[in-house]
This record gives C-alpha cells, structure tokens and sequence, in this order.
C-alpha cells in the first residue's frame, strides 16, 4: 500500500504545481485584460473628445466643397463666352484672308489707312492727356519753428496744409 500512497502524494504534488501555474497564468491575463481595458477606456475618452472636432471639420470641408462646386459653375459662362469669342476670332481670321486675297497690295495700304491714322491720333492724345492730368511734384520748403529751427515741411499744389484744414495729412 505504502506505493498507492507514494503515487498519490505525486499526484497531489503535480496537481498542486498544475494549479499554481494556471492561477499564475490567470493572473497574468487578468492583469493584461486589466491594463487593456484602461487604454481603452483613454482611447475611448480620446475619441470622445475629438469626435465633435472632426463631425465640425467635416461639415466645413462640406461646406467648402459645394461652394467651390457653386463658384466652378459659376466660371461656365466665361469659358462659354471665351469659345465663343475664339470662334468669333477665327471667323473674322477667315473672312480677313479671303479679303485680303482678293485685293492687290495698294489696295490694302488705302483699306488700312485710316486705321492706323486713327491708332497714331488716339496715342498722341493718350499721351497729351497724361501729361495734362499727371500731378505735380511735391517739393519740400524749410519752415521757422522757433527762434532757431528750421522744419521740412511738404507742399502740394492746391492743398492747404494740415494745420488750416485740421484734417490731419488728407488733401
């Protein structure tokens, strides 16, 4: 009998080791579900906090996207009225040289003419009007101050100075 109570005792013993190991490998996964809930817990506080933040940034994102569609349908237009103008272009380009086939070199200089007179007219009195409207210079005097000094002081024709028109520096 004393074998039987030998194997027991082993098997008691290799019971005991089984069940040490497989609490200390509970506790190990009980402390590693432990510490995953709680980063789950800050992620989830996280997303919380920049859920608002990105439900806000993606309605302004929507908002700019149909704006921009609004403002693409917009430029339509311009590019409907741009073809149209290069169409317009190209024919008066075709119409230009059938004319021009058809007349001899002294009868394009008298058909011309009076265009190029009325181009050279319009520049020379573009630039008599800006010589007439261009504004005359400012020209800085020295002023007496007090007993000894003398300040710079600027003078715009047809301006009265900033102390008469206490206007501050506004003509």
């Amino acid at each position: 009998m004393g074998v039987v109570y030998l194997g027991i005792l082993l098997c008691s013993i290799a019971f005991a080791i089984a069940v040490a190991y497989i609490c200390l490998v509970l506790k190990r996964t009980a402390d590693v579900l432990d510490s995953l809930g709680r980063t789950f817990g800050k992620v989830e506080k996280e997303i919380a906090h920049i859920t608002p933040q990105l439900k806000e940034t993606l309605r302004g994102t929507d908002k700019i996207v149909d704006d921009m569609g609004v403002k693409m349908k917009s430029t339509d237009s311009l590019f409907d009225s741009l073809e149209e103008l290069g169409l317009s272009a190209q024919s008066f380009s075709h119409a230009y040289q059938q004319q021009r086939a058809g007349m001899s070199e002294a009868e394009f200089k008298a058909e011309v003419w009076p265009f190029v007179e009325g181009i050279k007219w319009a520049e020379a009195g573009s630039h008599l009007y800006s010589k007439w409207v261009k504004t005359k210079p400012v020209k800085n005097e020295l002023m007496p101050q007090g007993e000894n000094e003398l300040k710079a002081q600027e003078h715009r024709a047809g301006h009265l100075p900033a102390v008469q028109t206490r206007k501050g520096d506004r003509p």
